[in-house]
């Protein structure tokens, strides 16, 4: 409708200029023009706050309606650039996302949520070593309200590239900032337990195990520490960790290979 009304303005200036006796035209002030945009940013910001709305509720469709109005409307607001790409990353249209994710960070160079949400994307895209500088831009901003997060990102990532230096530098970053990240805490015993580190990787399983609740691959990992331990554990203790296992996995129906693999080597150490 304003788009209307501004050609029709024009319009009429025109005529005006064409009608008068000498030949001079009227302008349109800029004070009408600056009113104009001034109203067309504050519906954008409108349409963008609507569709974060619809995007929390899980309308990703009626989301996009919005925010892609709100961009025709001011194109240089990086957060509903950032709210579109996880929206079209969401519903699988790859072609989308990250050109979004790119004019969001573009656009706001310390919008440190952005950074990290295309890192978490780059990441799962399985191009970790992009993904990396990503979240180490975000925590360049000292405002971010989540430098653990996206240190403990930023690990994760490393450990795919693999890089597993860089990965425990980074995720010892993270616990500093936060001690019950349960996924740094996770990785980190996994890492030991790479190392053959046996005695630090159980310590990083009991404190996932106050700070998070379990899940398959937490209690996978505290069984295959176990089992390496130099110290001898009661085989008993063990079996718990498994039969906990067993019943998550049956739960989700994911009751597989890895599981009947642990039971062989359960029995193994019983023997």
């Amino acid at each position: 409708m304003k788009n209307y009304l501004l050609v029709a303005i024009l319009f009429l200036s025109m005529l005006s200029g064409c009608q008068g006796p000498t030949g001079s035209s009227n302008v349109i002030p800029n004070s009408t023009i600056d009113e104009y945009i001034k109203s067309d940013k504050k519906a954008a910001e409108l349409n963008m706050q609507m569709g974060l709305n619809y995007f929390q509720k899980g309308d990703y469709e009626t989301a996009l309606g919005k925010l892609e109005k709100a961009l025709k409307q001011d194109p240089s607001l990086s957060g509903a650039h950032k709210t579109i790409a996880i929206s079209y990353q969401r519903l699988n249209e790859q072609d989308k996302d990250e050109y979004h994710y790119k004019q969001s960070v573009s656009l706001a160079p310390k919008y440190s949520e952005a950074q990290n949400n295309y890192g978490v994307y780059l990441c799962g895209q399985g191009r970790y070593e992009e993904s990396v500088p990503q979240f180490l831009a975000a925590i360049q901003n000292p405002l971010y309200r989540s430098p653990g997060q996206a240190h403990e990102n930023a690990g994760l990532c490393a450990r795919g590239i693999p890089d597993i230096e860089r990965a425990e530098q980074y995720l010892r970053k993270a616990l500093q900032t936060n001690p019950k990240l349960g996924k740094s805490l996770l990785a980190m015993a996994e890492i030991s337990c790479e190392q053959g580190d046996y005695l630090t990787s159980p310590a990083y399983i009991e404190r996932y195990r106050n700070a998070a609740r379990w899940t398959p691959q937490a209690l996978m990992q505290a069984v295959n520490t176990e089992i390496k331990l130099v110290i001898k554990m009661p085989w008993q203790v063990i079996a718990s960790y498994y039969e906990a296992v067993s019943l998550i996995l049956m739960s989700q129906n994911r009751y597989n290979v890895a599981s009947t693999s642990m039971c062989q080597e359960i029995r193994e150490r019983r023997a």
